[in-house]
């Protein structure tokens, strides 16, 4: 049963739909929510609607309310991505807590003329935008069930952890339960930590960024999810086998623009299979040339290089941009990558040009970690020992090394290469982050500030310590990213110094969000070095 085609009438109402709070949802409470908003657009004079929800009930309840008040949809992940619009728009978020006193009739939803307008993730540049008709996402996701789910016979809740703007949680979230009703069920509810999760008769749709977690702290659920899927970037092995002990796990290759092309039902698979309706085949450049009824256009060429083992099946090469021409020589990143992170010391580590040289953002592994210990947290130490051991293996070492914790994702587990461009350019040292605790409102993290760091040279000769105006300027950095929020230095207050931070010491930062508060605390060991309080700004 599909809810887009029972929509507009009444005979389906008592018919659960969804589950919101851990309760079921019939459609007729369902549209008593839609009916506010409808409303509420009626009464907006703008004929584009911009939907930004976080939360997954009210991104579903906003857009079926753009359907029923024949709005343009457009789905933002983050409102960073507001200033390149250029029309006038009404801005959705938290849906309206008020009733809704008119009696709305809905029409049939013609899916052909639905638009949705997705956009690329833009991180180093203006974000490309994407229209496709509801017809060609639900022509996805009845491929995607024919394909997964079809021999699954009793009813499965449908759960993510990312948002449904992306390309992907849209098609294996949110349309795959609405148009497979009776079989599928929508829980709205937030997976924000694995340990916390209900799983029980599921399926789970979530990142490799994510899902990583799951190895990392070797969490253990009460159920397991029957499958996983997962997509946005290469899920690493080890993550996989771990989770392949209790689940299924569904590797999805595609993009924004072509939908879902191809995938992998096991870790032993090399190569990638494509699904059902899609054609497949290689560019004067070996780049994949996409034909299928997923989006609009005839067909659409990705930046990835690939191998076409037959019609069906291929396997992924490079990207064509991860290419660099560095010292005049044409450099695979990916392949010093690999090369990199065969070393014992590295867990992870992603290559890019900057400024004409090859660099390198490295997380250590513990073996790493304790070499760094040992070596007296020094970073020329560290970056020595993996320059002699990269000597001889690649064409080019890199000269430029930042080690960071781990190397930042996007939401959607795609490498984060704005962030991690942002900490090589910035002239401040960054300090050796060894260890990270997090919860909802709590993050502690386990630091050190390297004698080498620029910000001890005259400060003072002889007897080096850490400046204040550092301290305050790494409580802002890191409470950013711990709870993904906007602070500023201006907006400190109650900082209060009570110890002197010494080079190469080990340190507790802590941080306790509460409302648009967050108090910060250096410690070493049982003793507060100092603290303060910060205010929580809306971001841009």
């Amino acid at each position: 049963m599909n809810v887009f085609e029972i929509f507009h009438t009444k005979e389906f109402d008592t018919k659960t739909i969804l589950k919101r709070n851990g309760k079921d949802l019939s459609l007729q409470e369902f549209k008593e929510f839609i009916s506010v908003a409808v409303d509420f657009l009626n009464s907006q004079g703008r004929k584009n609607a911009v939907v930004l929800s976080s939360d997954a009930f009210d991104f579903i309840v906003w857009f079926f309310a753009c359907i029923a008040a024949k709005k343009e949809i457009f789905l933002l992940t983050d409102s960073s991505k507001l200033k390149y619009l250029e029309f006038e728009y009404v801005l959705l978020d938290k849906i309206l807590d008020r009733k809704c006193d008119k009696n709305i009739e809905y029409d049939k939803i013609d899916c052909h003329k639905v638009s949705i307008n997705f956009f690329t993730s833009g991180s180093t540049s203006k974000p490309k935008m994407i229209t496709k008709t509801l017809t060609n996402t639900i022509i996805e996701a009845e491929d995607v069930f024919a394909e997964f789910l079809s021999d699954y016979k009793n009813p499965l809740r449908v759960l993510t952890s990312t948002k449904s703007q992306h390309m992907f949680p849209f098609i294996y979230y949110f349309i795959l339960p609405l148009v497979y009703c009776e079989k599928l069920l929508m829980d709205t509810t937030d997976v924000c930590y694995p340990d916390d999760a209900d799983f029980k008769d599921s399926v789970f749709v979530s990142t490799p960024s994510f899902l990583e977690k799951f190895e990392k702290y070797n969490v253990k659920n009460e159920y397991s999810p029957y499958v996983i899927f997962t997509a946005g970037a290469k899920i690493k092995d080890s993550v996989r086998k771990y989770l392949e002990q209790e689940s299924t796990v569904i590797d999805i290759y595609g993009s924004t623009e072509t939908g879902t092309v191809g995938f992998k039902r096991h870790s032993s698979e090399n190569a990638l299979t494509c699904i059902n309706r899609v054609e497949i085949e290689p560019d004067e450049n070996s780049q994949i040339v996409v034909k299928s009824p997923y989006f609009i256009e005839t067909s659409c060429t990705l930046g990835d290089i690939v191998n076409i083992v037959d019609k069906k099946s291929f396997i992924l090469m490079n990207r064509a941009d991860r290419i660099l021409k560095i010292q005049e020589k044409r450099i695979s990143a990916p392949e010093v990558e690999e090369i990199v992170q065969k070393n014992s010391f590295v867990q992870e580590c992603y290559c890019f040009k900057s400024a004409e040289k090859l660099a390198c953002a490295v997380a250590l592994s513990k073996e790493g970690i304790d070499f760094f210990f040992e070596n007296g947290f020094c970073y020329t130490k560290i970056t020595s020992y993996l320059k002699n051991y990269l000597n001889g293996k690649v064409e080019i070492v890199p000269q430029k090394w930042k080690f960071l914790y781990e190397i930042p994702k996007t939401v959607t587990g795609k490498i984060d290469k704005a962030k991690i461009e942002q900490i090589f350019a910035t002239n401040v040292s960054m300090p050796f982050v060894f260890d990270v605790k997090k919860d909802s409102d709590y993050v502690e993290y386990g630091v050190v500030f390297p004698k080498s760091c620029n910000f001890f040279e005259g400060h003072f000769t002889n007897f080096p310590v850490l400046p204040g105006v550092v301290q305050l300027y790494f409580a802002n950095y890191f409470a950013q990213e711990a709870f993904d929020v906007k602070v500023s230095t201006e907006s400190v207050k109650k900082i209060k110094f009570s110890k002197i931070i010494k080079p190469d010491e080990k340190l507790t930062l802590i941080f306790e969000k509460k409302g648009n508060s967050i108090t910060y605390t250096y410690k070493k060991d049982e003793q507060i070095c100092s603290g303060g309080v910060m205010t929580v700004n809306e971001k841009d």
